[in-house]
């Protein structure tokens, strides 16, 4: 967890680190770079650099929180990557729903996998889900997220 700067956001929560480049997006990929320092710096989440990585210990993160947030959801990775298991991504949606509290922001590259999963989560209010549409290569993105919520 820790502050953001990033203008639309409070806090980040990275329960998995890690990706690789799908789309033009990804090409100057900020995550990526600020892993490497984070590695270099001996941060533990990052010794694998950008390798997907789970984190069950940073599940427990939003619970300490005293006052409510919005959160941004993996700003150092993409929660629906192939790596990531159901499993882990169903553990991370009951963190959210159980803290209603804070609003999550989730942002995804890989809207396939959002739309086949999307019913094996509970969506409460506080979690935003969106996609990343960087061209007209990737409009379909929008449609998948659509679809998943109709």
């Amino acid at each position: 967890m820790a502050q953001s700067s990033i203008e639309w956001t409070e806090m980040t929560w990275n329960p998995t680190t890690g990706c690789d480049k799908i789309s033009d997006g990804c090409k100057f990929c900020y995550a990526e770079i600020m892993s490497k320092r984070l590695q270099a710096m001996g941060i533990e989440k990052y010794k694998d650099n950008f390798e997907v990585r789970t984190h069950e210990e940073s599940l427990n993160i939003p619970y300490t929180w005293k006052n409510s947030k919005v959160v941004f959801v993996n700003s150092m990775s993409d929660l629906f990557h192939k790596n990531v298991p159901l499993e882990f991504i169903k553990k991370v949606f009951k963190v959210m729903n159980e803290n209603p509290q804070h609003v999550f922001q989730v942002l995804t590259k890989r809207s396939e996998r959002l739309l086949e999963l999307h019913s094996e989560f509970k969506w409460t209010h506080n979690i935003w889900m969106g996609v990343s549409v960087e061209n007209n290569k990737v409009i379909s993105r929008i449609e998948d997220l659509r679809w998943g919520f109709r």
